[in-house]
């Protein structure tokens, strides 16, 4: 428990020395992965990464949407099923550490990066399994 606490204090706070990555790099980093994602201390959301740019969101609730990303300049943008509004995300790397900051937000609302396997989600009814 105390690693667990430790891990999240360690990966929520601000990146100091942070670079925004490419979407290149991204799509090396996540491409075939789960991330799992905190927020000020507390997890915040999990999401599988798929060859062809797809993706499913998993929420707090273990509700999933699935959805779909791609590059907008620096940003990687996400559309999800169900949902016509855009959100759009800076990937920052700050050595080992990585946050998604979403355009426009300020760094304490940052989403850190406090997970990464390549295990599958699994979702709630009606959308069960991946």
């Amino acid at each position: 428990m105390f690693r667990i606490a430790t891990l999240l204090v360690l990966f929520t706070t601000p990146l100091l020395a942070q670079e925004v990555i490419s979407p290149e790099k991204f799509r090396a980093y996540a491409e075939g992965k789960t991330l799992y994602f905190a927020q000020k201390g507390a997890p915040y959301g999990v999401e599988q990464y798929f060859p062809g740019q797809k993706s499913i969101w998993q929420y707090a609730d273990g509700t999933c949407a699935r959805g779909i990303w791609y590059a907008r300049k620096e940003l990687i943008c996400f559309l999800y099923e169900g949902d016509n509004q855009e959100q759009c995300w800076r990937f920052l790397q700050d050595g080992e550490r990585y946050a998604a900051r979403a355009d426009g937000n300020a760094p304490e609302d940052d989403l850190f990066v406090v997970g990464r396997d390549e295990k599958d989600i699994l979702c709630k009814a009606p959308d069960l399994g991946v």
